[in-house]
């Protein structure tokens, strides 16, 4: 056991048989003084504290982050906002989020991050950064020192619709992206890239309109043309970027076969590659009957059979590094249109209060250990971060995040038990065995029971200054 503080009072005790610390399970104690954890204590350790949070055998773990959220907020915010975003992100245990930049104006100016900064600040219940649009290579250093997190492009513009993929977010031009690759190599952050080769994808879009219409399975299946040849050949290319740049990439989406492959090779030569699964691919357009009967409320995109025991295999073994919720929500009006014509109605669903429950069942089940969840839901994206050692762990001088997990509740998911502004998800009805009972950010209670008591504006924005001072980055 350890602790940093000398024996006595502290702000907060929290006790479990099953304390989930990077060297393994502990029954014990963690003793938090202010926003920080003091003490890793035993279980028979003489210790009082102002509030005391007795878990029982239920087990403890970190605050997961996530580093993919679609919040719409500026711009979109009939979708949603960063308050109830961030309000669903701590009723689902989620302690720190990092959202994306297809907002308006999208954050390719200093300017504009610090002005998406401090709306955010504003709203957010939970800690936050932001990363920014990485589609200017002379503006990357400015918003680098400005606060970004790390970079996102898509390498795609959206076809028959102007969101989610609006001008200001997307490069379809590969010697663009080269000189962004290079660009974001001399900030040292990471590059989250949206695979997607654009003028292969017009193609399979074309013929999948002439074969099949424009309803939702059309929709689908275009992407996934040629045996997965639009992400496939995007993969391919910017892996050779990256050997040729150094950058840190990571790649978002990963669900193919042959990009598995490529990943796990590029990782095999130590390169600094990562990449991301999403709980949309997980558990629902996995399943062409679950496609079938949600049409445009499971969309996304389609992970046909033959690839997805490669995406989960790379979930277990390590290949896949995180766990992004790409919680991306529309309304229903924008979302029905897509029975008929998917190709006009927005991509992606809302995901980040259902997302641990989901990983829990999987636990249950015995698919995932609960170690695996927390290094792909919590100590995984701290890394990628560069705010491991701050976030994402049980350790003495980590910000006290935690999420009290019961491992028996069982719930037929609904969205109107949700924090959702949209009022649907695709994950309802699900069963889900397992939840967040109680979340806890910096020593403070801020969700029990799905109730989340904390304030717009409560959250903190995560500065470079904090993940150098942290990290030494």
């Amino acid at each position: 056991m350890e602790n940093s503080a000398p024996a006595g009072r502290y702000d907060m005790i929290v006790k479990s048989s099953e304390i989930l610390t990077p060297s393994g399970r502990v029954d014990g104690q963690i003793a938090i003084i202010g926003e920080r954890i003091v003490g890793i204590l035993a279980r028979d350790a003489v210790a009082t504290a102002t509030q005391v949070v007795d878990a029982g055998r239920r087990p403890v773990i970190p605050g997961l982050i996530d580093t993919h959220c679609h919040f719409r907020d500026p711009g979109y915010t009939h979708k949603e906002d960063y308050y109830h975003g961030t309000v669903a992100a701590a009723a689902g245990g989620v302690t720190t989020v990092f959202d994306m930049p297809n907002v308006d104006p999208p954050t390719t100016t200093a300017e504009r991050l610090r002005a998406h900064l401090e709306n955010a600040q504003s709203k957010a219940v939970v800690d936050f950064g932001h990363n920014a649009s990485g589609v200017v290579p002379e503006n990357i250093a400015e918003l680098a020192e400005a606060g970004a997190t790390a970079f996102k492009v898509w390498m795609m513009q959206d076809i028959g619709r102007d969101y989610p993929h609006p001008p200001g977010t997307s490069v379809t031009n590969h010697a663009v992206l080269y000189r962004i690759f290079e660009a974001v190599a001399e900030t040292g952050l990471p590059l989250y890239i949206h695979p997607h080769d654009h003028d292969l994808y017009a193609l399979f879009v074309e013929r999948a309109r002439a074969q099949w219409g424009t309803d939702f399975r059309s929709y689908a299946r275009a992407l996934r043309g040629g045996d997965g040849v639009v992400l496939n050949t995007a993969i391919a290319s910017i892996l050779e970027f990256q050997r040729s740049t150094g950058a840190r990439l990571h790649v978002l989406h990963l669900s193919t076969r042959d990009g598995v492959r490529m990943v796990r090779e590029a990782k095999a030569q130590g390169r600094p590659v990562t990449a991301e699964a999403n709980p949309f691919a997980m558990f629902v357009t996995n399943d062409w009957e679950k496609i079938e009967r949600k049409g445009p409320y499971s969309l996304g995109f389609w992970v046909p059979a033959e690839d997805n025991p490669a995406m989960w295999q790379a979930i277990e073994d390590g290949t896949i590094d995180v766990i992004g919720s790409d919680h991306g929500p529309h309304t229903r009006e924008e979302k029905e249109v897509g029975w008929t014509d998917m190709y006009t109605a927005p991509g992606g669903s809302p995901f980040i209060e259902q997302y641990l429950r989901l990983m829990l069942t999987e636990v249950n089940k015995g698919h995932l250990t609960l170690e695996r969840v927390v290094e792909l839901c919590c100590s995984g994206p701290a890394k990628l971060t560069g705010y491991d050692g701050q976030k994402g762990s049980i350790t003495i001088g980590a910000d006290a995040d935690l999420v009290v997990l019961d491992m028996e509740h069982e719930e037929v998911l609904h969205a109107d038990a949700s924090h959702y502004r949209c009022g649907w998800m695709p994950s309802e009805d699900f069963l889900a065995t397992g939840r967040p009972a109680m979340t806890i950010l910096r020593g403070k209670v801020i969700m029990v029971d799905g109730e989340v008591s904390a304030e717009a504006g409560s959250g903190r924005l995560l500065t470079p200054a904090s993940r150098r001072s942290r990290v030494g980055a």
